[in-house]
């Protein structure tokens, strides 16, 4: 089957959908290609919470943060995300290929001709003025040839591989939280629980890579979703790799509820409640593109003329790629750039002429895309690829000819503080 659309984007993650809803609010006829069953990403399910990070106010991820976290939470209500979100795309007009694996693509001189696509119903060619790749691991780009990099420079390690998952049964009373490393907490028999994580790591109570419990509010007194497991010098592009991972890590997922239930005070009767439906990968291919973001950039709060993000700001979350550690360093919290831009030349990948990127594979450095990898960062990512997409479609133009300035006009013209 051959499809023709003014904007197609792969992946139907948070960045992805913040793309397809702008780009049709722009005027596009957009088509949203999703692999799995359902859309969302790591808002549905890759069950990821708190949604972190922040940028300028306007952006169409204050919009779906409103519609999927519950109003005393910055968790999402996952249940209620898996039906928001997909209605926000139904009620735009976007056409939604669920189970829907991109394949390849036909590239000539830098042009993408059409990607295709395997689905239910068999072998799809898709023809469009612009692609955006939203993917989290930059699989259509790589389709079209686009170079890459991945991992630190040094080994190419990634950020370690994970599961979230949700315990109830808290004694209502317990207000233990613990969101980062420099979270002390003192429990109701003495003893202070970052410094019980980290013994329980080394006596074998806790998985020895897992040194840290994170406990994060639902909103709910009786539930925390928990942070913790953590599988190391994992290929996240190497299915076996990503099986075996699956083993590992959800077994983690019992060693740590037990834990919490025999060590800590009114965590007795906990159960597990839900998790995670696919792998938690934090870090993957990251595309080279016609600017390359470094954390210099972020940690001085650069600006650009064509910034398209603005006030993006968390921190460079490193979570240890070799060892033990949520962070690089096992004590301290990780340094926190300034608020800084993201410019429309880290989304235009080098080589391919009428694609751009979406969400944590854009390009930038191992370290920087610590900080801008995380939902919110990722969704300002996609409501400006999906504005400048179709912009370019509309003037029937390439991205990389298209005027910043243009882009920038539009999304302040929708609200957007740029």
């Amino acid at each position: 089957m051959n499809y023709k659309y003014d904007v197609v984007i792969a992946g139907a993650g948070p960045a992805g959908i913040a793309a397809a809803l702008e780009a049709s609010r722009t005027g596009s006829k957009v088509a949203l290609i999703e692999r799995y069953g359902i859309v969302g990403g790591n808002l549905t399910s890759g069950y990821v919470g708190p949604v972190l990070g922040s940028v300028c106010k306007g952006t169409i991820a204050s919009e779906i943060r409103e519609r999927v976290c519950p109003q005393n939470s910055d968790c999402p209500d996952f249940e209620k995300a898996k039906y928001e979100l997909a209605v926000m795309l139904y009620e735009e007009n976007i056409d939604v290929f669920l189970q829907t694996l991109v394949t390849g693509a036909k590239v000539t001189d830098g042009v993408i001709e059409y990607i295709e696509a395997f689905g239910k119903s068999g072998k799809m060619l898709f023809e469009a003025d612009i692609f955006i790749d939203a993917t989290g691991d930059g699989d259509l780009a790589v389709a079209c040839g686009c170079e890459y990099k991945i991992g630190r420079e040094s080994d190419a390690l990634v950020q370690p591989i994970s599961i979230m998952f949700t315990i109830t049964g808290i004694d209502p009373e317990q207000k233990l939280l613990c969101r980062h490393e420099e979270d002390y907490t003192i429990l109701s028999d003495g003893r202070e629980y970052l410094d019980l994580c980290h013994k329980s790591s080394k006596n074998g109570v806790l998985p020895e890579n897992v040194n840290i419990v994170r406990l994060y509010s639902t909103g709910n007194p009786t539930e925390r979703m928990v942070n913790a497991t953590q599988r190391n010098r994992v290929n996240p592009l190497d299915p076996k790799e990503l099986f075996a991972s699956e083993v590992d890590v959800r077994g983690q997922i019992m060693q740590i509820t037990r834990f919490l239930r025999s060590e800590v005070p009114g965590f007795e009767n906990i159960t597990v409640k839900s998790s995670a439906s696919t792998m938690g990968v934090r870090e993957s291919r990251r595309i080279i593109g016609d600017y390359v973001l470094t954390a210099d950039d972020l940690m001085n709060g650069r600006e650009y003329p064509d910034s398209i993000v603005h006030r993006a700001h968390f921190s460079l979350d490193i979570h240890n790629p070799d060892g033990a550690g949520q962070s690089v360093s096992e004590v301290a919290c990780p340094p926190t750039p300034k608020p800084y831009d993201i410019p429309y030349r880290a989304i235009i990948p080098v080589g391919i002429q009428n694609m751009l990127i979406a969400g944590r594979c854009i390009s930038g450095t191992h370290e920087a895309m610590s900080s801008y990898r995380v939902m919110t960062i990722a969704m300002a990512i996609g409501q400006a690829a999906g504005a400048a997409a179709s912009l370019a479609s509309s003037r029937s133009i390439r991205p990389r000819m298209l005027d910043a300035g243009l882009i920038r006009e539009h999304l302040i013209m929708r609200g957007v503080e740029l």
